[in-house]
């Protein structure tokens, strides 16, 4: 039970940590192309807005966390294709990361199912980079999707306003594909695997 609750609090902390992260890359790239610290609404700075309770629940049962994004109010299409990519390049550095560490097996990690460790306190760093590989997978490719607040969105934004409005009128059929591939587990299922090819 005790292994149960940590490994739970664990994927918690993970899925946090990448939302966290995730919205605090994109307000530094959003304040370089304002160049203003004065260019937000609200404060940005109260990280703990980003943690989305319905991210943390798909966390747990799908390895896909999707972080409350702060609300951009964004004129210029520069700045839209700055933030997607920043989004996207952010979740795919943790990706590699956690991925190397796996490779290299430190601290007893040994792919993504082996723990070879004597007592479960020692399990707490190992599994945290087994996590952090999984969720930011699933982050990255949920971000993928071309939803007019997510990563893809502001790409697709930046690049052509016109096909921008087009995303914005098939957004609820988009959204709904989105859930049903997440409710399916196909993008759990695909970044595990993806991960252990690399491995």
């Amino acid at each position: 039970m005790k292994e149960i609750l940590l490994e739970l609090g664990i994927c918690l902390a993970a899925a946090a940590f990448l939302m966290i992260y995730h919205e605090c890359v994109r307000l530094f790239v959003y304040m370089f192309c304002q160049k203003s610290v004065k260019c937000f609404r609200t404060a940005p700075w109260k990280v703990w807005r980003y943690i989305d309770p319905v991210g943390l629940i798909l966390s747990l049962t799908s390895m896909v966390p999707i972080s409350k994004p702060y609300f951009f109010r964004v004129r210029d299409r520069r700045t839209n294709l700055c933030l997607g990519m920043a989004g996207i390049v952010s979740l795919v550095v943790v990706l590699a990361g956690s991925v190397a560490v796996l490779r290299l097996g430190y601290g007893g990690i040994d792919g993504l199912d082996h723990l070879v460790l004597p007592h479960w306190w020692n399990a707490i760093v190992p599994i945290l980079v087994q996590y952090l590989a999984l969720l930011s997978a699933g982050m990255l490719t949920a971000n993928l999707f071309p939803i007019s607040t997510f990563d893809m969105g502001m790409i697709v934004a930046g690049v052509s306003p016109a096909a921008y409005l087009g995303m914005i009128k098939a957004d609820g059929t988009v959204k709904l594909i989105f859930v049903l591939v997440v409710l399916l587990d196909m993008i759990h299922y695909g970044a595990s695997r993806l991960i252990v090819l690399f491995l």
